[in-house]
């Protein structure tokens, strides 16, 4: 099967074209259009005489890179994601047939790439370690801290270069999160006044949107596509408590009747947003409406719909058990309930001030060291079955014990290992076990995410307020910073990548930096969809069947073989020969079937 390496060349001047083979017929294009609303992105366009696939290489005057794309069409829109700013860079397309003969473009695309906004968020890369780290993106909304003005979905490479970007589609989302959906475009909540899931494609365009029943508002702290089908997300209900305790330091508080900010669990469908489920933890008894910590009235002064004495901010689908993991900040507790039921299961955090009826429910702490999670942020089940999250730790403390200065406080994430039949929990790991990293404290926002490939961990520091004991920023008091690290999961964490977003320069005593509510790394620009393979071919070399086909190298895949179309049985797998994507399998076999059918399977 041809590669085509075969038809062009890279030189010090940029891309040389060859001719190409008239198997395939480029009929018109290819074309490249930049997109409107995300500047490093553009949309690529050819029609073939045939069914054909299509490759390109990109140069732009520094770097090269590839990319092919495996579905089988004459008719080709292709978006094309990656590109650098303020780069010129040289587009060629080719096209391949099912048989691997291909066609390459007579000329040259140019697309030029503006430099960043000037209002863009300033970028530091601190630490930086590739072949350690996790392969893929950083995803992420960088928030111009309390303006709302310059705040930017991006995406960075594993060097810290910036790849992709597009503005918050609104202004109405205070802290704004951003998640890829599996068919590549990315899933955004927005607060009220907007109120609305978006879904956005990698053009910057808005292909969808839902709208959530009038009764349960969107709170902006978590919205998620789960695998039932549907949109869970956090709500906002007011819920009057009575013999609430009027303070959270005195001993003997006055007890009152107060409206409380109830965060109930909510699903719609993802088909046609109906309504499917609620899951109030006030109503289901889920937690203490009574109990307050040193965040009841330390931090917030409520909202609209009454005193925010939980300020959920994160769920977790549990599949393995069909449970719900949510995590309430304000309480400093992470809970976890049964779907089926709404009955809880267990509760995670300090034990100070639980009613009686949640005694039973909390873990009980094993082993040495162990820390308590407090103001925490983004639980997350590991392949393992432990729980990472974000402890933000402001405090560090629940009444009436004396509270941990925010100069001399940290931030770390945490790992724990919950036996649900023991009710007890331990320390797995913990970023703050390293010895050669900086003390941050980021009171407020986080996430913590596991890397599969690497076994690392993704930390988002998403507000710092300290670093060493110290503001960020000398001369502006309340400027915020950001920083994305990446450990590894061993014994002692060692940093392998290590950016901030941060104006180190600015003198201005007004200056207010940057916040993120979460980032999350991605494994690629482009969705990677299974798809059936079209060019599978069969040739003889020397009495040995050769089987040839094109196919996405990040999916693995077997090949199968059959003597009467029904009954099929796996053989071996292909291997990859020549380029990327290309992949070969010799039947040795074979000369002991009097017929053989072949068909892949893709994994």
């Amino acid at each position: 099967m041809g590669r085509r390496l075969l038809l062009i060349s890279v030189t010090a001047a940029g891309l040389t074209v060859s001719p190409c083979s008239h198997a395939v017929t480029m009929l018109s294009g290819p074309v490249f259009t930049p997109a409107s609303n995300a500047p490093l992105a553009g949309l690529l366009q050819l029609t073939t005489d045939e069914p054909s696939r299509v490759g390109v290489l990109v140069s732009d005057g520094t770097d090269t890179w590839e990319r092919d794309f495996y579905d089988f069409a004459t008719t080709h829109a292709v978006p094309l994601l990656g590109f650098k700013p303020g780069r010129t860079n040289q587009i060629l397309a080719a096209a391949y047939d099912a048989d691997g003969n291909a066609c390459t473009a007579s000329r040259l695309l140019t697309f030029i790439t503006a430099p960043l906004p000037a209002n863009f968020p300033t970028v530091n890369v601190l630490t930086s370690e590739p072949d350690q780290m996790e392969p893929g993106y950083m995803l992420s909304v960088i928030d111009r801290a309390y303006t709302r003005i310059g705040d930017y979905i991006t995406l960075l490479d594993n060097e810290g270069n910036v790849v992709w970007y597009s503005p918050v589609p609104s202004s109405g989302s205070a802290y704004s999160d951003v998640r890829q959906l599996d068919n590549g475009d990315l899933f955004l909540q927005l607060a009220p006044p907007s109120n609305e899931f978006i879904e956005m494609n990698m053009l910057g365009e808005i292909v969808r949107t839902w709208q959530p029943p009038s009764e349960y508002p969107i709170n902006l702290h978590e919205g998620l596509v789960t695998s039932h089908g549907t949109i869970m997300y956090l709500s906002d209900v007011s819920q009057v408590v009575s013999n609430f305790p009027g303070s959270d330091t005195l001993l003997n508080p006055p007890l009152i009747t107060t409206n409380v900010d109830d965060n109930p669990v909510v699903e719609m469908s993802f088909t046609d947003s109906a309504l499917l489920n609620v899951w109030s933890p006030l109503t289901n008894g889920l937690v203490d409406p009574t109990r307050v910590t040193y965040l009841t009235y330390g931090e917030y002064t409520g909202s609209s719909y009454g005193l925010d004495n939980e300020h959920a901010n994160a769920l977790v689908d549990d599949t393995n058990d069909n449970s719900i993991i949510v995590s309430m900040r304000v309480q400093n507790a992470v809970f976890k309930f049964s779907r089926s039921t709404g009955k809880l299961k267990w509760i995670l955090g300090p034990h100070a001030l639980w009613g009686t009826n949640w005694q039973p429910y909390l873990l009980a702490p094993v082993g040495a060291p162990f820390d308590w999670n407090y103001g925490q942020h983004a639980p997350e089940l590991t392949p393992q079955g432990t729980l990472l999250l974000f402890n933000d730790n402001p405090y560090q403390a629940s009444p009436f014990d004396p509270l941990v200065a925010d100069q001399s406080n940290y931030s770390s994430a945490v790992e724990y290992s919950v036996n649900e039949t023991n009710m007890t929990v331990s320390e797995v790991w913990n970023s703050a076990w390293q010895t050669n990293q900086d003390r941050i404290y980021a009171p407020i926002v986080g996430r913590v995410q596991w890397l599969p490939k690497t076994r690392n961990v993704f930390v988002t520091y998403g507000f710092i307020t300290y670093v060493n004991g110290v503001h960020p920023d000398p001369y502006a008091p309340n400027a915020e910073m950001i920083r994305l690290i990446e450990y590894t999961h061993d014994p002692v964490p060692k940093v392998v990548f290590d950016v901030s977003f941060f104006d180190y320069g600015d003198t201005n005593p007004n200056y207010l930096g940057y916040y993120c509510y979460r980032a999350c790394q991605i494994p690629d620009l482009y969705p990677h969809p299974a798809e059936a393979v079209s060019d599978l071919a069969v040739s003889d070399a020397g009495q040995v069947p050769v089987l040839q086909f094109s196919a996405d190298p990040a999916h693995s895949y077997e090949i199968q073989a059959s003597t009467d179309l029904t009954n099929w049985t796996t053989i071996g797998a292909p291997v990859q020969q020549g380029g990327e994507g290309d992949f070969d399998f010799d039947d040795l076999n074979a000369g002991s079937f009097p017929a053989r059918f072949y068909r892949v399977v893709t994994q």
